[in-house]
């Protein structure tokens, strides 16, 4: 079993893209769980990273058990669960700061596993990671154009200075699950990949070349439009509109930048 936990905004969208775009092809030999097929277990994670406690926390616990309750015990191919969320709400977001949630959530999830599928369940948990200059950029673009932050950069990049300590989280993760294997590959190395950032899933779910020759690549997904837009947005966040008009104005200036 392999989870792949996160992190935001570390090719987490491509990943699961192409999970989307080649399952035919992927399923004979993988057994394939996105969001859409767990949301209430990743629901409850985000729950859980906004607003700590036991009772968000068996929360999680009950839902990983009803997930797992799902998937057959003598299937033999290698079942792999990707999403993001699993660590928690992206860091900015309801007042998180860290990824303080994720070695929790994967600690019930292992816990529900075992007990669905046998304590010698040979489980992975790989984490995608992304410099932190680079990740701070990358996710304070995704909260200016989907909420209305209001912060410059710096001041951004000094508050969630945790979260983009990735390997530290990693390491939370596997102080949480001495049974486990936990990897994370960064973003910059992965991207070369033959199969991008999938590629390392693959590995540890052990797909043969002759499975990934059939498979179909896609580019980058999500990336962020080159119109330096950022600034724009910003200024609108601190303007005077409305919620209504501001997305407005949002998605036309997107439109106009994915044009050019």
């Amino acid at each position: 079993m392999v989870v792949h936990a996160g992190f935001h905004k570390t090719g987490t969208s491509s990943v699961q893209t192409m999970l989307r775009g080649n399952r035919a092809a992927l399923e004979p030999h993988l057994r394939i769980l996105l969001k859409e097929d767990f949301e209430p277990l990743t629901e409850a994670a985000r729950a859980l990273s906004h607003r700590p406690s036991d009772e968000a926390l068996a929360a999680v616990g009950r839902y990983a058990a009803r997930l797992f309750r799902r998937v057959a015990k003598d299937d033999p191919r290698p079942l792999l669960l990707s999403s993001e969320d699993l660590s928690g709400l992206l860091p900015g977001r309801r007042g998180v700061t860290d990824y303080g949630a994720a070695p929790l959530v994967m600690a019930k999830l292992a816990e529900n596993a075992r007990y669905r599928f046998g304590a010698a369940l040979d489980l992975a948990v790989c984490f995608s990671t992304r410099g932190a200059p680079d990740w701070l950029r990358s996710s304070w673009w995704q909260s200016l154009r989907s909420t209305r932050l209001t912060e410059d950069f710096d001041t951004y990049a000094r508050r969630l200075a945790p979260a983009a300590d990735m390997a530290a989280v990693v390491a939370e993760v596997q102080a949480a699950l001495p049974d486990a294997q936990v990897t994370s590959v960064p973003l910059e190395r992965s991207r070369e990949m033959p199969q991008g950032p999938l590629t390392p899933l693959l590995d540890l779910a052990g797909l043969g070349q002759a499975v990934r020759d059939t498979l179909e690549v896609p580019g980058p997904v999500n990336a962020q439009p080159e119109a330096r837009l950022a600034e724009v947005f910003l200024a609108l966040n601190r303007s005077e509109l409305d919620d209504a008009r501001l997305s407005e104005a949002k998605t036309a200036l997107r439109r106009i930048a994915t044009r050019a």
